[in-house]
């Protein structure tokens, strides 16, 4: 029989990894549905050369689904998905915050302008992927903690 606190350190490992994984594959299916969208959004960020712009349209949210799928479908593969998720957040935030900064204040994209954009002001963006990166980094600790 498990420890107790290894049963609870499971808990919190699978909670936050499905809220992250949620939140992620929320944000992934609207940009996979229409890429030419987040491509607008990803050019008004200003931050990439221009040939840059289309390969991150197309492949970043492929690359956001399947790492919120391996979350919850492939155990084994969590911790990787946890760090690559909250790699990818950091940058992300980073991003609006370099924004924020110059003055552009925008929609980030990040839900592909659907109504998860619009129900918030754009400066909540960045505190939304710092509370996620909390969450997400709870999942990473849960799931050594467990070693």
């Amino acid at each position: 029989m498990r420890p107790r606190s290894s049963t609870l350190w499971l808990v919190l490992e699978w909670s936050a990894s499905l809220l992250v994984a949620a939140v992620f594959l929320l944000a992934s299916v609207p940009k996979i549905m229409n890429p030419a969208a987040f491509a607008s959004a990803v050019y008004q960020m200003n931050l990439l050369p221009g040939a840059l712009v289309n390969p991150v349209a197309i492949y970043l949210p492929w690359i956001e689904f399947v790492s919120a799928c391996a979350l919850v479908i492939v155990p084994p593969a969590r911790r990787g998905a946890l760090a690559l998720l909250g790699l990818l957040l950091a940058v992300f935030t980073l991003a609006l915050m370099v924004n924020f900064v110059r003055g552009t204040a925008m929609s980030c994209g990040c839900f592909g302008g659907t109504f998860l954009e619009t129900i918030l002001p754009p400066w909540t963006a960045p505190i939304r992927n710092l509370v996620l990166l909390g969450i997400l980094c709870i999942a990473l600790e849960a799931s050594r903690q467990r070693e």
